[in-house]
């Protein structure tokens, strides 16, 4: 039903303040995903509440088949979010029961904000707040070193409780520092190796997925089992892959502008200036890649439910030059994927090589099969139990009996671009994960490819260990 709705409601929402540059954005985008028959998850939300405001009777008919509502994780809710919460209980306010935590805020990111659960008496007058003061999960000693951030830097918290622990004490969190990252990786397999031994589950948290690769090497070099968020596929065998899907249903608007990208950024339309922050120096260059992108987003202009973005490619009239080696190889791959026999047999690949940029040496084509066979390899995924790796940002709702978090020096942890009150809370819902045992881990070095800051070597600790208020313990 959305989908069919998509049209009608992003004008409506648009219209209301069709002047400022972000409204006008948001209508293109809308504009763009319904040619591509495409809604997003935010705007599933947002076009709901928008028909619900806008007809009595549809929200009179919702509202009565909501008169008992339960949202879980209020604190993570958005304004959308919000409205349409307040939209359906507005009939049935007895009937509406959340349960949140505003110290487990942590996505900032989309619009969450934990001004919604703080406020939640004066939003809904009348309402009752009960407690639940237990902790089912973590011990006395982890929850103590968990709490002493928030009350750093989360001054708006509702506070701490009188807490009634329903599990065993254990010991405090173990704070180290290790030389590097690559011994850290070493230790972080060997704790992890130890514990499942002991038949504990294992949970590696990190601060961002640049940190995996290491980690899950040395697991695999132990005959770890792993599951991580991330694909480790070679990037060119991703590239490979969405040539394929598009060659697949070549119909697909938005899997055409992919491919577009892709030739535009390292295939055969190649484009310089691709990259447009601070760094690039080269201004022409950049004023002369915004005019290409600017010649390929008008071709939005012609996509409709009967032309897709392909077609259009293929009807222009006058197309410039970087337009005219898109269509023309769009042209081809298509064709050679179709008609790949006879005369023509293993035409596709040698051309998806030339177009795309990849594999044109033979050397990176061999590295991408060792890669491949080593993700495939039995060793990798045999002999000790399964340890789970993800990263902080997405740690809430899960918990082990062991939880190792990695890269705790300051230029990391909290991330100086983000928001220091809610990476106070993200630390403190990361710790929160560990129902045994919790292992903080530091280095000495680390490379700036994978921190956020310049120094290399004699790294600080993150503040938030500093807070804790224990010296780390040195391991070789």
């Amino acid at each position: 039903m959305v989908k069919n709705l998509l049209n009608v409601n992003s004008t409506v929402i648009a219209k209301k303040n069709t002047d400022e540059k972000k409204c006008q954005i948001c209508k293109k985008y809308w504009e763009i995903m319904s040619k591509c028959n495409y809604v997003d998850f935010d705007d599933q939300i947002l076009f709901a509440c928008d028909i619900l405001e806008k007809n009595p009777t549809i929200l009179k008919k919702y509202q009565s088949r909501a008169k008992h509502l339960l949202v879980d994780e209020y604190q993570d809710i958005n304004v959308a979010q919000f409205r349409l919460i307040e939209l359906l209980s507005r009939e049935s306010r007895n009937g509406l029961f959340v349960v949140g935590d505003d110290a487990q805020s942590i996505y900032g990111f989309r619009g969450g904000n934990p001004k919604f659960i703080l406020r939640f008496e004066k939003d809904f007058p009348g309402s009752e707040i009960p407690p639940l003061a237990y902790s089912r999960r973590c011990h006395e000693k982890t929850m103590c070193d968990a709490i002493k951030v928030l009350k750093k830097y989360y001054t708006d918290w509702t506070g701490e409780q009188k807490l009634e622990y329903k599990v065993l004490s254990g010991e405090e969190p173990q704070i180290w520092q290790l030389p590097s990252e690559l011994s850290e990786a070493e230790k972080v397999a060997k704790i992890a190796r130890d514990f499942i031994q002991k038949k504990k589950s294992i949970l590696i948290l990190v601060p961002k997925k640049e940190f995996f690769p290491l980690i899950t090497q040395e697991l695999s070099k132990r005959g770890i089992a792993y599951s991580c968020p991330i694909s480790f596929l070679p990037e060119r065998v991703e590239i490979a892959k969405l040539f394929i899907d598009w060659a697949t249903i070549s119909s697909d608007s938005f899997k055409t502008r992919l491919v577009i990208e892709e030739l535009i950024n390292k295939g055969i339309a190649h484009v310089p200036g691709v990259k447009k922050d601070r760094r690039t120096t080269h201004q022409e260059t950049i004023k002369k890649r915004i005019i290409e992108e600017t010649e390929i987003a008008k071709l939005w202009e012609h996509v409709d439910k009967k032309s897709d973005l392909f077609s259009v490619i293929k009807n222009l009239k006058e197309p410039n030059k970087t337009l005219v080696k898109i269509r023309d190889e769009l042209l081809n791959l298509s064709e050679l994927f179709i008609n790949f026999k006879k005369e023509k047999r293993g035409e596709f690949i040698k051309q998806l090589s030339v177009v795309s940029g990849i594999w044109c040496n033979p050397s990176e084509l061999m590295d991408d099969i060792i890669k491949i066979t080593k993700l495939l390899n039995p060793q990798s995924i045999t002999g000790l139990g399964l340890v789970q790796l993800n990263t902080m940002k997405k740690a809430k709702g899960l918990e082990a009996d062991v939880v190792i978090t990695v890269g705790l020096e300051d230029d990391i942890v909290p991330n100086p671009r983000g928001d220091f009150v809610e990476e106070s809370r993200l630390f403190y819902v990361s710790m929160t994960r560990a129902k045994e045992k919790l292992f903080l881990l530091h280095t000495f070095k680390r490379p700036r490819n994978i921190s956020y800051g310049d120094v290399l070597m004699d790294k600080p600790r993150s503040r938030f260990l500093d807070i804790i208020g224990r010296k780390s313990e040195w391991k070789k």
